[in-house]
């Protein structure tokens, strides 16, 4: 038996889940070695770590809670619309008008008309509404699945963008000091002198005509905009409002990881390491994103954890007050703004979607919690120590 597995064997109480953990990351590793030679023979040590993470976190319930929501989260935000039973854009109020605000469990026959291929097509036939519908009588179960596309797609861009650009004036700041330091800081005092979600409002409201035009002098803009979303072209003019909402929350959200990154640097960076690395002459940037950035990333994935669902709440909330997406482009906060006019007749069209987001939310959170205890020295140590068992005897501590 290799030393690597009998020392895994003998330290550690192994489940099916730390079995299916090991495995994932063993293939990850096959397959960055793959690409770069050796890699996973130069990096025992850090698969090591990997692995103790992952064993931490299959002992911790909530944690797994909070992983498994965020991945059905996730399928969800790429399979939904195709799991959708009907499209977010099928009107049924326009067949028959009993579907509009039909209650869940309700079911009604439409007799439909179509213009299909240069023919009028006439057909009937039923729709079954398990979580009721909208004012256009559209299924919400359906409307979910596809919000769930939207949700996720700023999510991601939104993270993608604003946290790095927060991360990398943080590291600059912190690193070079002085004039930079104090230029950079001022920048973000005043992003950080308005509150968030007021400077979100306001750039919602101001951006949506000059997004508009960029879309419409750029047809590629307008595909690949569509091609994220999984919309229709025919929605291609309420897009504005929907990107007016994603260039606002990454403008709001950088600065907070800008103040972050800047702190945990100026502490980093007088470590012997970074003394060691200049004396060689290593380029700056090697510095930064090397040395520096690795070892300060800790609390940062932690915020980036938490801020998924920060930003689901936000963007919720700015379509709540109109500002969002517009109809019939699928939104969960756009479901409770109308919700808000009907209830309590239509509590569904409030419950639902409000339920979807603070589960989703709640995820994220957990998941954030779990992370912060695993990447945090002070608690790290006490989940080893469950992890480890006795050399001899049958007893474990796991």
């Amino acid at each position: 038996m290799p030393e690597e597995d009998y020392e895994t064997r003998e330290e550690y109480e192994m489940s099916i889940l730390d079995r299916i953990s090991d495995g994932l990351i063993d293939g990850f590793a096959s397959l960055i070695s793959h690409f770069k030679k050796d890699w996973k023979k130069r990096n025992q040590s850090r698969i090591k770590e990997w692995k103790l993470m992952a064993y931490a976190i299959n002992r911790s319930p909530p944690t797994l809670l909070g992983l498994f929501i965020v991945l059905v989260y996730i399928f969800i935000g790429i399979f939904g619309p195709y799991l959708a039973p009907w499209p977010y854009d099928f009107f049924p109020v326009n067949y028959n008008y009993s579907t509009q605000l039909a209650p869940p469990g309700s079911t009604y026959f439409l007799n439909v008309t179509e213009l299909q291929n240069g023919y009028i097509i006439h057909y009937t036939t039923y729709i079954h509404y398990p979580l009721g519908s909208d004012t256009y009588g559209r299924d919400i179960l359906s409307i979910l699945l596809a919000g769930a596309r939207t949700a996720l797609v700023l999510d991601i861009f939104i993270i993608l963008i604003g946290p790095t650009i927060g991360i990398i004036l943080g590291l600059i700041s912190g690193y070079y000091g002085g004039k930079v330091d104090e230029t950079i800081m001022r920048i973000t005092d005043m992003f950080l002198a308005f509150p968030g979600l007021i400077l979100a409002i306001a750039l919602s409201a101001v951006l949506p005509g000059r997004i508009q035009n960029f879309l419409n002098a750029h047809a590629w803009a307008q595909t690949l905009v569509l091609k994220l979303f999984a919309l229709h072209p025919r929605d291609v003019n309420n897009l504005g409002k929907l990107l007016a909402v994603f260039v606002a929350l990454v403008i709001v959200w950088w600065p907070g990881y800008a103040r972050v990154t800047r702190g945990s640097t100026l502490t980093e960076k007088e470590n012997l390491y970074v003394e060691a690395a200049r004396a060689i002459g290593l380029p700056t940037r090697t510095i930064l994103f090397r040395h520096i950035l690795p070892n300060i990333i800790g609390p940062i994935l932690v915020m980036i954890t938490m801020d998924f669902g920060g930003i689901i709440l936000t963007e919720a909330g700015l379509s709540f007050l109109g500002l969002g997406a517009v109809p019939p482009i699928p939104d969960w906060g756009n479901l409770i703004n109308q919700g808000s006019q009907q209830f309590p007749q239509a509590w569904w069209l409030v419950a639902f979607p409000g339920l979807v987001i603070v589960t989703v939310v709640l995820g994220w959170n957990l998941l954030g919690d779990g992370l912060r205890d695993i990447l945090d020295p002070r608690t790290r140590r006490s989940l080893e120590f469950k992890l480890k068992k006795k050399s001899r005897g049958g007893e474990t501590n796991a």
